[in-house]
């Protein structure tokens, strides 16, 4: 399929809308600090006319029925499973192609069927080393069905809950190939607005590339819809005072903590007390095992993790940090 760049179909300006499309889990990291899977939050405020939404996607195929798929596709088990989405394993029939099979039930979605055409838009028109691929798309009357690339090693969020943390320089190859996607993002104006560990494929030696662009959107103006998953959400996002690209850098931040230490760096029982908490945004670095943690490491860490988000870093300035560009 023919690549355009990024933005280039039209798009619509779309209302307040309400779907959890999470990869599975459960809801805020509690006091604890165990690592544990973030669920995806969508509040309604107002209209969000801000937001640059594509309109039914071209790059969606009909089909009668899922058995027509199985003419180009080999299918498999379920490896995956979110509240409205089952993941599979799939191979791709004219060259063997391993991929992943995400079917989402159109009757979860509630009518909010531009989250998933969106997604396939924004995908369909990017083309990055860092970004994943979707192969194919198509749709029944009941259900979508995407194909991506197959991550044969999982994503991030599983290799630091195995290891407990990573080494900086594994922390160093995720955060740069991370903000590598973001800078061709943001240079496009598309706010990803859901950066975390999970949303974070590996596929061998450390390559990373982003996934899940359901939340993904052009930035027409300040965004005001509270969005994302509570732990890496930026202060601008839970204050509603208007936001735009630098919130997916604040994720990005508290993705860089949670692989230096194993945890993120805010955390509370309640949602009410976490987004104190992330308005505040004041680190604590100074125990172990931060003491056994490089200076520029915990320097970049600060200027990610800003309240302000004019003088936060862009992703640009991420990629150009010295802890990166070594």
């Amino acid at each position: 399929r023919s690549r355009s760049a990024v933005g280039r179909p039209a798009y619509s300006r779309r209302g307040s809308a309400s779907c959890d499309r999470t990869s599975g889990g459960s809801g805020e990291d509690g006091g604890s600090g165990e690592l544990t899977r973030q669920c995806r939050l969508i509040h309604n405020t107002s209209k969000h006319v801000n937001e640059g939404f594509f309109g039914r996607s071209e790059n969606i195929r009909s089909i009668d029925r899922r058995h027509s798929l199985e003419k180009s596709f080999e299918i498999g088990s379920v490896i995956g499973k979110g509240n409205f989405s089952t993941v599979r394993y799939a191979v791709r029939r004219k060259d063997d192609m391993k991929c992943a099979l995400k079917e989402v039930d159109k009757r979860s979605l509630r009518g909010k069927w531009f989250f998933v055409e969106n997604e396939v838009e924004v995908l369909a028109g990017s083309s990055h080393t860092n970004i994943c691929l979707l192969i194919d798309a198509f749709q029944t009357d009941s259900f979508y069905y995407l194909f991506f690339e197959y991550a044969q090693d999982g994503d991030v969020f599983e290799v630091v809950r195995r290891k407990g943390r990573l080494e900086e320089r594994e922390a160093q190859r995720v955060i740069q190939q991370t903000a590598s996607a973001l800078s061709y993002l943001h240079s496009n104006s598309i706010a990803h607005r859901d950066v975390k560990p999970e949303n974070l494929l590996l596929f061998g030696n450390w390559k990373v590339k982003l996934c899940d662009f359901g939340l993904a959107c052009t930035v027409l103006g300040p965004l005001s819809r509270v969005c994302g998953t509570p732990t890496y959400c930026a202060p601008e996002v839970v204050s509603q005072r208007g936001y735009g690209t630098a919130v997916d850098v604040w994720s990005l931040g508290v993705v860089l903590h949670v692989l230096l230490v194993g945890q993120a760096p805010f955390r509370s029982t309640d949602r009410n007390g976490l987004f104190k908490l992330i308005t505040r945004g004041q680190l604590k670095l100074f125990q172990y095992p931060w003491t056994t943690i490089s200076s520029n490491a915990k320097h970049l860490l600060r200027k990610m993790i800003t309240v302000d988000p004019d003088i936060r870093l862009t992703s640009n300035g991420v990629l150009e940090h010295p802890w990166i560009d070594t």
